[in-house]
C-alpha cells in the first residue's frame, strides 16, 4: 500500500471513531475564554485531552481536533504535548505526541520519534494489558511499514539513476561505434589515387 493510501486510511479509521455531534447548535468548541489570553510559552504544559472517557476514545478526540488545524496551531500542539509529555511520561500523552509526530503534511512530521514513543508498548512487557496498547501496536506497524515503503522507494529511485548512468554511458559507445562505422564506409567510397 502506498504512503498516502495509508495515511488515508489511517485519517477515515480514527475519525470514525468520533461520533458526530448529536446536540442542539452549535457544537462545543472547548472552554470559552474570559477575556485573558496566553501566549504559547505561557501556556501550562498539560494533557490535550483532559475530558472523560477511555484512554482511546481521548486520543481519537485528540487526532480528531488536530486534523483541521494548520501550522501554528499544529506547532503550538506539539509544544504543549512535548511539555506534557516531559511533566508525565503516561500512556496518553505518550501516544498523543505520537501522533502528533506522525501526523501527514506537516513540517515537524518525525516518524522516527513516534517509532522510538511507541516502542515502549511493544517491548515493555508491562504494558501488555494498556489499554492504548493496540492502537499503539496499530500506529507503530503503520510507520514502520511507511519507513520500510520510502527506504525501497529512495532504494529502486537510485537504481534507476545507476540505470540510467549505464544506459547513457551504453549510448555513448554506441554512438561512438557508429560514427566510426560511418567513418570507415566514408574512406572506403574514397576515389582510390594510382
Amino acid at each position: 500500500m502506498r504512503p498516502q493510501a495509508a495515511s488515508l486510511v489511517v485519517l477515515v479509521l480514527l475519525g470514525a471513531c468520533v461520533g458526530p455531534y448529536t446536540g442542539t447548535g452549535v457544537p462545543p468548541q472547548g472552554p470559552k475564554q474570559t477575556g485573558t489570553t496566553t501566549t504559547p510559552a505561557e501556556s501550562p504544559a498539560r494533557p490535550v485531552e483532559e475530558t472523560g472517557g477511555s484512554e482511546t476514545d481521548r486520543v481519537m478526540r485528540f487526532y480528531a481536533r488536530l486534523v483541521p488545524m494548520k501550522g501554528t496551531e499544529l506547532a503550538h500542539e506539539l509544544e504543549q504535548s512535548r511539555a506534557a509529555f516531559d511533566a508525565d511520561r503516561s500512556d496518553i500523552n505518550r501516544m498523543q505526541l505520537a501522533v502528533l509526530l506522525s501526523l501527514p503534511g506537516t513540517s515537524f512530521r518525525d516518524d522516527a520519534s513516534a517509532i522510538a514513543l511507541l516502542n515502549v508498548f511493544v517491548k515493555d512487557k508491562a504494558r501488555e494489558g494498556a489499554e492504548l496498547r493496540p492502537l499503539a501496536l496499530w500506529l507503530h506497524s503503520h510507520l514502520v511499514e511507511s519507513r520500510r515503503t520510502e527506504e525501497a522507494l529512495l532504494q529502486q529511485g537510485a537504481k534507476l539513476k545507476e540505470e540510467q548512468r549505464r544506459a547513457e554511458a551504453l549510448q555513448q559507445k554506441l554512438d561512438a561505434i557508429l560514427d566510426m562505422e560511418m567513418k570507415m564506409i566514408e574512406r572506403e567510397n574514397l576515389p582510390k589515387k594510382k
